[in-house]
């Protein structure tokens, strides 16, 4: 017989005591009500159903108030066990829940009730426990960007305990963000914050997907110093408002493309230098003579804001990423060599326009109704 893997549940508890029922969480019990007598232990009630024939009629009204909680008992069809997870929404507050692990056995104990928790005049209740481990002990906020959608949606179910299975991938992914100590998980995000982040996460599947197909077919159209032009009307693409300068051949001085920025607070404009490199596998030191060139040539029309390799190379050789290290540290600009697989992700940016987000759009509509 295989082995049950984990189950994913929601639990709801009774918002009108939620300061006392976190309380009992944070000790490691998870209370429900509707058990504030003897005959709802949850245990009495599955011998009946156990017993067969007509069992629901031989429950008393009292009884059958508890049967929504029978999935509490391991020993029931189709219940929670331990090393299920739950989740528990509204705790430690609305908007947010906790998760919990359960640590045990379901038992019967109800809880005496002061005047002021006494809500419904039954002088104790809540008496169906599961022992849990919590996890996320001050709560996740429900519409922080650790928490799916779907998950969201399920939590509108009316039910006191509802299945989560479908979602289980999602509420383990949850669990990690937290343990990773994702700070994402407290707070809230704007639907305009949640359309951002949905859109970045489909924008780098597509610039993946994209980068696949480009790389063989720019292989088969363009070769040596053929690459500079595609670079240089990327890099005219992504850095809009610039001046973009094709500097290759005899008076190259080191380098191939110019990105020439404004610079609005006066002086001398911003410079990106790019070298362009068609190799195949590895890229070695030599190029640093040229980028040193480019320096000496460049650094008189502007400042320098990074020294820049684009090559097909799929690696750098160990003698290349020390040089341009110490290269780096005697200019003082950074020195970048930026190898196939990111030069295609700056090729497929730029060709499939990704450069605006939803935040952007946003921004621009806030703009446009002042």
């Amino acid at each position: 017989m295989t082995a049950r893997t984990r189950h994913y549940w929601a639990i709801r508890t009774d918002r009108n005591n939620r300061a006392l029922l976190l309380a009992e969480l944070h000790e490691g019990r998870l209370r429900q009500g509707w058990g504030y007598h003897p005959s709802q232990d949850l245990r009495l009630i599955q011998k009946e159903i156990a017993a067969g024939e007509k069992w629901w009629e031989r429950l008393t009204e009292t009884q059958k108030e508890a049967v929504p909680h029978l999935r509490m008992l391991s020993s029931a069809a189709d219940s929670i066990v331990s090393g299920d997870l739950v989740l528990v929404p509204n705790l430690p507050e609305p908007g947010y829940l906790i998760v919990a692990e359960v640590d045990g056995e379901y038992t019967y104990d109800p809880l005496a009730l002061s005047d002021k928790q006494d809500i419904n005049h039954l002088g104790a209740d809540y008496g169906h426990v599961l022992p849990v481990r919590l996890i996320a002990e001050n709560g996740v906020n429900k519409y922080s960007q650790c928490v799916d959608a779907r998950i969201r949606a399920s939590l509108r179910t009316p039910m006191r305990m509802w299945n989560l299975n479908p979602y289980g991938d999602q509420v383990e992914r949850l669990v990690a963000q937290f343990k990773e100590g994702n700070a994402d998980c407290f707070t809230a995000r704007s639907g305009v914050e949640r359309l951002n982040a949905a859109w970045e996460l489909a924008r780098d599947h597509a610039v993946d997907q994209f980068r696949e197909r480009l790389g063989p077919a720019l292989d088969a159209r363009f070769q040596a110093a053929e690459w500079e032009e595609p670079i240089k009307l990327v890099l005219g693409r992504l850095y809009r408002g610039a001046a973009i300068r094709w500097v290759a051949g005899a008076q190259e001085h080191g380098a191939d493309v110019i990105v020439q920025l404004p610079n609005h607070f006066g002086g001398p404009p911003w410079l990106i230098v790019v070298q362009v490199k068609n190799y195949t596998q590895e890229i070695r030191a030599e190029v640093l003579g040229q980028l040193r060139r480019a320096h000496d040539r460049y650094s008189k029309e502007g400042k320098l804001l990074v020294l820049a390799v684009m090559t097909t190379a799929e690696k750098a050789s160990a003698d290349l990423t020390k040089g341009a290290l110490a290269l780096e540290d005697e200019l003082k600009v950074p020195v970048k060599v930026v190898l196939r697989k990111e030069t295609l992700k700056v090729l497929s940016q730029g060709l499939m326009g990704l450069n605006v987000s939803p935040s952007d759009w946003a921004s621009k509509e806030a703009d446009s109704s002042v």
